[in-house]
């Protein structure tokens, strides 16, 4: 071998090996996690020409050891933040004058809107919020008529972490109690394009008398209620009783109570859900009339008086088909299509949606628009008894 070029190589070698080195000497620009604070949840209000941001930080040290298996001996820390400023963006550096470490916004999973927002400023909130890049689509979203500093400084059962509630987690709780169903960000947006369709959004509010801890009181979240938006504009609320029939529309409706009563009269309980609904659109000339059915699973856990399953299946066909009249017709009254029939019109005759809502500037509905509704509740399980006759 020449030489030269065994001395060129052994002299190379080293540089070729350092160079290869240098990329894998780790990230540059690398941040310890104890050295930010990550956002959990954000609130918006809004007075006196002026946005107020609350945001929600949690010790992520209690959720490590809930996620091990292990038990919080105390309390988990939740830390709310508040910056004020003309925009939203001018209240988030407000915050940064005080907080003492960089805010990742990356983790958000809750967004809570006041009512005042909702009716001051509309859907642009939702262009101030969206285009901020680190605000994820999968973000549950709700408004509020309660204080945000209380609904965000709520903590869980047993001292968990604020991530097991309702306002970060709610489809836990709604497969089992299927009343309110909780919306994300993605689906809140996306009903925007859709020009006849009616926006969904829950209420979180606080509940400050069904739970004790030991002799204390404890606040504990929970949906009341839900705005209806169309178009630009917030058209009202219904609270969780005027919407007891929304849920037997909703096809994620999983389990739901239904209380079996008759002139005064209880006769049990049962649990329905997996509701199939089918909408047919009948057009008229320049009227549109609707013909609905709906049919309904359920299981009957309470028997109080002995009642076949003919009387049974009667009764509560009967109830549920009240409610959803009921939530309609709360819906027409504050100008709200609840069940979105209009969508079913404009799909089929969308010149006939665009003259009866002159169009989209008022409902293609009134109280009379549903012409049929039948409603058919099957009780299959009737618990560890026999089936009723």
């Amino acid at each position: 071998m020449n030489p030269f070029a065994s001395r060129l190589r052994l002299f190379l070698s080293p540089l070729l090996i350092l160079g290869l080195c240098l990329p894998l000497s780790g990230c540059w620009s690398a941040t310890e996690i104890q050295s930010v604070s990550y956002a959990k949840a954000l609130g918006i209000d809004y007075k006196d020409n002026q946005f107020t941001l609350y945001v929600q930080m949690l010790d992520f040290s209690n959720i490590a050891k809930a996620d091990a298996g292990g038990k919080a001996n105390q309390d988990a820390q939740v830390w709310v933040g508040k910056g004020r400023g003309r925009t939203l963006n001018a209240a988030a550096n407000d915050l940064y004058r005080t907080a003492q470490m960089p805010i990742s916004w990356g983790h958000i999973s809750a967004i809570v809107i006041s009512e005042t927002v909702l009716k001051n400023i509309g859907i642009k909130f939702v262009e101030m919020v969206n285009r901020f890049p680190e605000i994820r689509y999968n973000t549950w979203v709700y408004g509020t008529q309660s204080s945000i500093e209380d609904i965000l400084s709520t903590n869980s059962f047993f001292k968990l972490s604020p991530l097991t509630t309702i306002l970060h987690d709610p489809q836990k709780n709604y497969q089992q109690y299927s009343v309110m169903p909780p919306v994300l960000l993605f689906k809140y947006l996306a009903s925007f394009n859709e020009p006849a369709r009616t926006t969904f959004l829950p209420c979180i509010g606080i509940n400050n008398t069904q739970w004790k801890e030991n002799e204390t009181q404890q606040p504990m979240l929970t949906l009341n209620g839900a705005y209806f938006e169309y178009g630009d504009d917030i058209n009202g609320f219904l609270s969780r009783q005027s919407l007891l029939g929304y849920r037997w529309m909703q096809k994620s409706t999983n389990r739901s109570p239904l209380t079996l009563e008759k002139d005064g009269e209880v006769y049990g309980q049962i649990s329905a859900g997996r509701p199939k609904i089918k909408i047919k659109t009948i057009i008229k000339g320049d009227e549109v009339r609707f013909q609905i059915s709906v049919r309904l699973l359920a299981a009957l856990y309470e028997y109080l008086e002995p009642l076949s399953n003919q009387e049974l299946v009667a009764i509560a066909s009967e109830i549920v088909k009240k409610q959803i009249m009921d939530t309609y017709t709360a819906g027409v009254d504050i100008n709200v299509d609840v069940f979105q029939l209009g969508q079913h019109l404009y799909k089929k005759d969308q010149k006939l949606w665009q003259k009866l809502t002159n169009n989209g500037h008022q409902l293609a509905i009134d109280k009379q628009s549903i012409e049929k509704l039948d409603v058919n509740v099957v009780i299959p399980y009737f618990g560890k008894y026999k089936r009723l006759q």
